[in-house]
């Protein structure tokens, strides 16, 4: 129900200050080439006119075209849809939408591209369609429910369901989608969203008869947005709760409220909610017999109104309609008081019609904000998923390199020293004189450099293990494993079915797993004090499972965390980074456990 772009100066200064800078920097020259298709990106996001927007998202699409960029091409495509949207062309947007959507492989973005197509058509009043594109949007987005920003996502799509429902007066099925939606919400901490579905529910109470749940919900939700200064739809559930008392025939809190609302308006300037404002009292007043008051919050209804439609492009046409109106409200006013009887009909007519245009322009403002406020959760939501990724993408980049260093240093560990050291052993073994004592000096050199090789050569594959294939890492485990037997210091046992091997979905997915395993033993090592380690690879259709348990002390955990410790954050990382998911569990029998279950082809 935001009005930012609109009635908000200071953010809309915000906002195009932050798109005077991506502008310098476009114009300047001044970044790497492989970043010129974000930043076109991030300046359509902030632009606000229509026709600019649809010429950048134009060029978008072909500088995407021929950088091969299908990530950037579904975008293109995706804010040209946005640019008809809000030039009122909803052919012409569903067009691009749906463009937009042959491009997109599954997943948020075919999610938030159901939504958009959505939104066109509840727009013209297909609800069929309507409908059935949200819930598309909904089974995907529930499939990809691993962080906050996939609750916020869902959040939204469940709310505009259940706004679709409002509009088709379908009190119990809105009911249910916007408490889903609230569910959400609070599992990410989304306290917009949190604010807007309390306010719904308000609404759906409301119409449904049920005025305390009403009053309770409007009330929560009214703090929640003075939080997020969010003043244009405080002003708004205000106007409801005075509806509400206006009901209970409580006529002196239904002013309150309404003068509330109005009071609020005025101070931040938000003209339409200052004219509803004083229409509300106009009628408050009017019903309890106060002409004078119910005419004065009339004349500025008609202004504010006018004001708000831009009715009249000349102000003094502007003028002359005000006061035809007033005036004709001043004829009204002169007959109550002389006409006792006639004053009741006039007035009651007066109400009714009143009620008439107030619920009118309470049902545009509300179908208004409601797309603003849709437009505004998107523009937040590609925001954060695009820093996501940027983070994303800089961990992968640390990996990378640090697997590249340590391949490098193995293989000159190998080459290099291991090849300096058996010649030295070759040396030593043809220079050993007859000397018993020199021939056993020698041999103990010879055992030592031996001693020396065999650990060089450990480190060497440490470093860089041969994993390559299911076949190499399963190689991998067994070695890893024997190498902890050997040392004598725990026993480790493995259970890993030569004939069930696994087909990565990432590349990456081997080597990350090996280093994570190779953490966890060198935690059990360190920290548990154990006997044994035990670990079992099943291998199914689309997943492996691996669960590792040892018979140590196990280790403190806080609020479900493992600590933040830099071996658990690799771990965490390395498993972010290829998709995997992971769990601590306290086996019954003590001692430390976890399962990884990471995704196959």
């Amino acid at each position: 129900m935001g009005f930012y772009f609109i009635f908000c100066p200071v953010i809309y200064c915000q906002q195009q200050t932050i798109l005077d800078s991506l502008l310098s920097v476009y114009e300047s020259g001044r970044f790497k080439k492989k970043d010129k298709l974000l930043l076109q990106q991030k300046i359509i996001e902030y632009s606000k006119d229509p026709e600019v927007i649809l010429t950048l998202s134009e060029k978008l699409i072909k500088a995407a075209q021929e950088e091969g960029s299908s990530n950037f091409l579904c975008v293109g495509y995706s804010q040209k849809g946005n640019a008809f949207k809000l030039k009122g062309d909803n052919s012409k947007a569903l067009e691009n939408y749906f463009e937009a959507s042959k491009i997109a492989r599954g997943g948020h973005q075919q999610g938030a591209l159901y939504i958009s197509i959505a939104d066109i058509y509840s727009n013209m009043g297909n609800h069929t369609n309507a409908f059935d594109y949200y819930q598309k949007a909904l089974a995907i987005l529930k499939k990809y429910l691993n962080t906050n920003l996939d609750s916020v996502t869902v959040a939204n799509a469940l709310y505009n369901l259940g706004d679709e429902y409002i509009k088709v007066e379908k009190w119990d099925s809105a009911l249910l989608y916007t408490k889903e939606s609230q569910l959400f919400s609070n599992k990410a901490n989304y306290k917009i969203g949190d604010a807007y579905s309390l306010g719904s529910l308000g609404t759906i109470y409301s119409k449904l008869g049920k005025d305390l749940e009403a009053e309770q919900n409007l009330n929560k939700s009214i703090a929640l947005l003075e939080e997020l200064n969010e003043y244009n739809a405080i002003c708004e559930f205000l106007i409801f709760m005075s509806d509400i008392y206006q009901g209970k025939k409580d006529i002196g809190a239904a002013k309150k409220y309404a003068g509330r609302s109005l009071e609020l308006a005025q101070k931040y300037g938000l003209k339409q909610e200052i004219s509803n404002g004083n229409l509300k009292l106009s009628k408050l007043y009017e019903k309890t017999g106060d002409q004078q008051k119910a005419l004065s919050f009339y004349k500025d209804f008609v202004m504010y109104r006018d004001s708000v439609s831009n009715l009249e492009s000349v102000q003094k046409v502007a003028d002359l309609r005000t006061d035809f109106e007033v005036s004709e409200k001043q004829k009204e006013v002169d007959l109550l008081e002389t006409r006792n009887k006639l004053r009741i009909a006039e007035r009651n007519g007066f109400v009714f019609a009143s009620l008439l245009l107030a619920a009118l322009l309470i049902a545009s403002v509300y179908f208004y904000t409601q797309k603003v406020k849709r437009n505004k959760m998107m523009a937040a939501q590609k925001i954060q998923e695009a820093e996501i990724n940027h983070q994303k993408d800089l961990l992968q980049s640390v990996i990378t390199s640090q697997e590249a260093e340590r391949k490098r240093i193995g293989m000159d560990l190998h080459d290099e020293v291991g090849a300096a050291l058996s010649t030295l052993r070759i040396k030593i073994e043809k220079n050993t004189g007859e000397s018993v004592n020199a021939g056993v000096h020698a041999t103990n050199l010879k055992l030592d450099i031996d001693k020396i090789i065999t650990n060089m050569r450990n480190i060497s594959h440490s470093l860089s293990p041969r994993i390559s294939g299911s076949f190499g890492f399963y190689d991998a485990v067994h070695e890893l494993s024997d190498n902890v037997n050997r040392s004598g210091k725990i026993n480790m046992a493995v259970h890993f079915d030569e004939d069930k091997l696994p087909e990565f979905a990432n590349e990456q997915a081997p080597m990350a797993i090996y280093r994570v395993l190779s953490e966890l033993i060198n935690n059990t090592l360190k920290h548990a004090a154990a006997k044994n380690i035990q670990m079992n690879v099943d291998v199914a259709d689309d997943k492996m499972e691996i669960q590792y348990h040892d018979d140590g002390i196990g280790i403190s955990q806080k609020n479900g965390t493992t600590g933040n410790g830099m071996g658990m954050q690799n771990i965490e990382s390395r498993l972010s980074i290829i998709g995997a998911d992971w769990q601590i569990q306290n086996p019954e029998t003590g001692g430390y456990g976890v399962i990884i279950s990471v995704p196959l082809k």
